[in-house]
């Protein structure tokens, strides 16, 4: 079968490519730099050159294809000017979703995120829980805009869904999405870490081969218009220092609210004399205090999604990557668009 794919040169998308071709599939990877993809390199694998925001290059990678997964996306907390965000996340999704109903695509997959969810109160979240907060980043809100065109589409008859991964580690390409990677990398190198110093917040993992394998789950057996989590286990990051802890030493410094929101700021001072990107913004940092807890029971009740346990998983990721055995990082635009 011929698939297409957007996102391929991405942490997950290159994960979600390489999958389909090992099982003998003909993926179409939709690529900005056909010549800096290196790790897309399999003969299963053909490289269109194109980009999200160019519908006529996304119906030339598409044509002859049966499936689509679209998972590229601007995936950054902060960038400047706002509107890329609009222009890929949103605009881009249009372009792909034009182009699939077109072309009689029978069954299109687009990756969101659990950020369009918001907070989790007193119990975890599941697809049909309202959002509680408002926006305070435009990855968020652009994501939550996407679906609301993927759901238009399935309503006008696209057999289009939704799927949500959390907080994804595991291994894989290190790129701006895959923060884990970086984080466990400097673990290992004996380097202390920053962590937020509120040690009982909750925020759900979701292991990123159980990701990949969720997507594909979610082609054979999702239903058109629906939203499905594909997350893991909901950790403390007590217990998330535990886990590592128990594999590997780690020295922790937690960190108050405060000062991380004034590193925030003053990265964003750093930006405006030096126009390089903040790692993270003021407004960036409320996330990480609050609880983001996810249920799962759609994806495993309807898709037969399986969740890894976490402390399985991420001493498994840790060995991986304390073999050295983790991919060279990606030949990315320095924008980290994944496409």
């Amino acid at each position: 079968m011929k698939i297409f794919i957007t996102g391929a040169t991405g942490y997950l998308g290159n994960l979600l490519a390489k999958r389909l071709a090992d099982e003998g599939d003909r993926v179409h990877a939709l690529v900005r730099h056909p010549a800096t993809a290196t790790n897309l390199g399999h003969p299963n694998i053909k490289l269109f050159k194109g980009d999200v925001t160019d519908i006529d290059s996304i119906k030339n990678a598409m044509d002859g294809c049966e499936q689509v997964f679209h998972l590229a996306a601007f995936a950054r907390m902060w960038a400047q000017p706002r509107e890329i965000f609009y222009e890929v996340n949103v605009d881009g999704t249009r372009n792909v979703l034009q182009a699939a109903a077109e072309k009689n695509i029978s069954k299109l997959v687009y990756t969101s995120s659990t950020a369009v969810f918001g907070v989790s109160l007193n119990q975890p979240l599941s697809e049909d829980d309202p959002r509680t907060i408002g926006f305070s980043n435009d990855y968020d809100l652009s994501k939550c805009m996407a679906e609301k065109l993927v759901k238009e589409y399935a309503a006008n008859g696209l057999n289009a869904l939704i799927v949500n991964p959390s907080r994804v580690y595991g291994p894989g390409s290190e790129t701006f999405s895959n923060p884990f990677t970086r984080l466990l990398k400097a673990v290992i190198k004996g380097k202390p870490i920053p962590v937020p110093k509120c040690p009982d917040v909750v925020a759900n993992y979701s292991y990123v081969h159980d990701v990949v394998a969720g997507h594909i789950l979610a082609m054979k057996f999702g239903k058109a218009g629906e939203r499905y989590i594909l997350g893991g286990e909901n950790v403390s990051y007590r217990k998330f220092e535990e886990v590592v802890r128990g594999v590997i030493p780690v020295y922790v410094i937690a960190m108050p609210k405060f000062l991380l929101k004034i590193a925030g700021a003053m990265q964003l001072i750093r930006f405006f004399i030096t126009n390089k990107p903040p790692v993270f913004t003021p407004s960036t940092v409320d996330r990480y205090y609050t609880d983001t807890a996810f249920s799962c029971r759609k994806a495993i009740e309807q898709l037969n999604y399986h969740v890894t346990p976490f402390k399985e998983a991420m001493t498994a990721t840790i060995h991986h990557l304390n073999q050295k055995n983790y991919e060279p990082a990606s030949m990315l635009h320095p924008n980290h668009r994944s496409q």
